[in-house]
């Protein structure tokens, strides 16, 4: 569950996952052989790998549009998170924006390639006395090493929490919460997501996020996923952008691949 405003960010408020790296809450009912992959949505799967446990989440990429005075950018973001489980209850997370291009058109036209930030972060599934209600906590610190500008020298971090209730007919509601302080200010996003389908090889949802700040999440949209045999995840996401601060678009193709 993607993911600092300098890194691989529009100018305007980016529709963010990161989680970080959001590039979208799924209530993540784990397709996969019980992985909780984190893709696609706004928020994070409310469960852990298990210890040893790995997993690669990798956009197709991420796509970014937004219009504003005359002017068109397109921003595309190959958003890779690796997930190893410390324990049954605890991982370690490390996203990165490894490929990041963008076109502008205007009067001041522009096209850029290069590398973002990473974020190491550390996610931790709470306890639950209730079978239908899971809870977790992502906590992220930005590592500088991306190159202008989609790189950044401002200290960023944030804290997630993800909540999910186990509703009838395998659907599920998802509500998601994050801060997020960093050197050019502070933001928060609330988002509610449903599960409105879930079959064996497939999941639906819809979701919104409203927020405040830079790094917030801005928007209304859904997704879908597919299980690829035991291991494997393919999904497909969109956003539209509900403020003048947000992007216009948001959505995206990704592939998740994991062991437990």
């Amino acid at each position: 569950m993607s993911s600092s405003s300098a890194s691989a960010s529009s100018p305007r408020t980016r529709l963010h996952r990161r989680w970080a790296g959001l590039l979208l809450l799924v209530p993540v009912v784990a397709l996969a052989d019980d992985i909780p992959f984190d893709r696609p949505g706004i928020p994070f799967a409310t469960e852990t790998l298990k210890a040893g446990g790995f997993a690669w989440e990798q956009g197709l990429p991420d796509i970014t549009l937004d219009r504003s005075d005359g002017t068109t950018q397109r921003q595309y973001v190959a958003d890779t998170v690796l997930r190893l489980g410390l324990t049954d209850a605890v991982e370690l997370q490390l996203a990165s924006d490894t490929q990041v291009s963008e076109h502008d058109t205007g009067a001041a036209r522009f096209t850029g390639h290069g590398a973002g930030d990473s974020t190491l972060g550390l996610k931790i599934a709470l306890p639950s006395q209730r079978e239908a209600f899971s809870w977790a906590l992502l906590l992220n610190a930005q590592v500088a090493r991306g190159r202008s500008p989609y790189g950044s020298d401002a200290h960023t971090r944030s804290l997630g929490l993800s909540t999910q209730w186990a509703l009838a007919d395998q659907r599920a509601l998802t509500l998601f919460a994050e801060a997020v302080d960093s050197d050019e200010g502070h933001s928060w996003t609330f988002a509610p997501n449903l599960t409105v389908i879930k079959r064996e090889s497939w999941q639906a949802y819809v979701e919104a996020g409203i927020g405040h700040g830079q790094d917030s999440t801005q928007g209304v949209g859904g997704g879908i996923a597919w299980s690829l045999g035991d291991h494997a995840q393919l999904d497909v996401s969109l956003l539209r952008g509900t403020t003048s601060d947000a992007a216009d678009w948001q959505g995206g193709l990704g592939v998740s691949i994991g062991f437990q």
